[in-house]
């Protein structure tokens, strides 16, 4: 190979590779200018859990993605009842919809009298029956 071209190839190769480092620095730079940063700020519509356990009407407010219900002080939306397992159901937001679905539990959860047996759709005004503690829906 002629020396001439070699020189002429390497010199081309060693200028590529600082138009590459520099396209690559710039457009760093233009999205940090555009504050083009990855945030994960999703906004999730609030659920309301309706109880009244002993004559004791209980409502608890949620937006957060997934809510564990169950009688572990643990869990987000902790019953003290003992028909209620200790991680019941989980209630998680994707999909842009509320979904429930039941964890094992001993007594089974019930979504509108119908037995959960994988994720269900949830809706406002829905009533979840766990053990024996039911739970109206607000979806706000």
């Amino acid at each position: 190979m002629n020396p001439f071209l070699a020189f002429f190839l390497r010199l081309l190769l060693l200028i590529l590779s600082y138009v590459l480092v520099g396209w690559i620095g710039y457009s760093i730079y233009t999205d940090l200018r555009k504050g083009v940063v990855p945030t994960d700020h999703t906004a999730y519509p609030p659920i309301a859990f309706k109880t009244e356990i002993d004559d004791e009407a209980q409502t608890q407010i949620y937006s957060s993605d997934v809510i564990i219900i169950g009688r572990d002080p643990a869990c987000d939306y902790t019953i003290q009842n003992e028909t209620i397992s200790s991680q019941h159901c989980k209630v998680s937001y994707h999909h842009k919809q509320w979904w429930v679905e039941d964890l094992d539990s001993t007594n089974g959860s019930y979504l509108n009298n119908a037995q959960i047996d994988a994720p269900v759709v949830l809706t406002d005004g829905d009533e979840l029956r766990l053990g024996q503690v039911f739970i109206t829906i607000q979806i706000h």
